[in-house]
């Protein structure tokens, strides 16, 4: 991950997770909760002269459209795979993968899976990443 969109990527990941199991921190704005993830990260040095524009955009965009992305999240899961049973980390890749795929026009689809593949092998082994490629790859809407 070298470019600054793949950071800023990486922590949105990192935010959604930080709320799905602080709940308390869901009142904390979210430049605040950016700035502390930065602050203790091995890559605050490639982040200090970035503006986090497109970190906040991909934010607000699962935060706007979390029940549809939840909803599409649940269809294109197969029936063994349960979403509440799910890692939440996993569950935030998911939520931040599917707004750019879907929602967002920015990027193509193959690009955000490559780009969310890449957030799941620094934190997950191949099963999940595998799970991940399989689901947004055959994202299930209408």
């Amino acid at each position: 991950m070298s470019n600054i969109k793949s950071f800023q990527r990486l922590l949105v990941v990192q935010a959604l997770y930080e709320l799905s199991i602080n709940e308390n921190r869901s009142q904390t704005p979210i430049k605040e909760i950016f700035a502390n993830i930065v602050e203790q990260s091995d890559y605050k040095k490639k982040m200090n002269n970035s503006n986090l524009n497109f970190a906040e955009k991909i934010y607000e965009g699962v935060m706007e459209n979390l029940d549809d992305i939840n909803k599409i999240l649940k269809v294109s899961t197969s029936k063994k795979v349960k979403i509440n049973n799910m890692d939440k980390l996993l569950i935030s890749i998911f939520r931040s993968a599917i707004y750019e795929i879907l929602f967002s026009d920015n990027v193509t689809k193959k690009i955000v899976i490559s780009e969310y593949l890449l957030i799941a092998n620094r934190f997950f082994g191949n099963n999940e990443t595998a799970l991940i490629n399989g689901v947004l790859d055959n994202l299930q809407y209408s």
